[in-house]
């Protein structure tokens, strides 16, 4: 997620007042770190860890049909 941040953050130094739109309709992603990015498009921050200065993001998020565990697929997987 950390990489993620820091690709959000450069974008929105580069694009201030744009809405940034992340597509992980195909993405596997952990329901936790989706949660994380939700709450981080609902409250316009990004956690206080990765940008203390608290800059405001308006984040959109797409989210995937279903977030189910990675754990799981790889098992549905096999």
């Amino acid at each position: 997620m950390n990489g993620l941040y820091d690709v959000m953050k450069r974008a929105n130094s580069l694009t201030a007042g744009m809405t940034l739109e992340l597509d992980m309709t195909r993405a596997r992603i952990e329901p936790d770190a989706l949660e994380e990015l939700q709450a981080c498009s609902k409250s316009r921050h990004l956690p206080a860890r990765v940008d203390p200065l608290q800059s405001d993001y308006r984040l959109s998020i797409l989210a995937p049909d279903s977030a189910a565990p990675l754990a799981a697929m790889a098992t549905q997987a096999a």
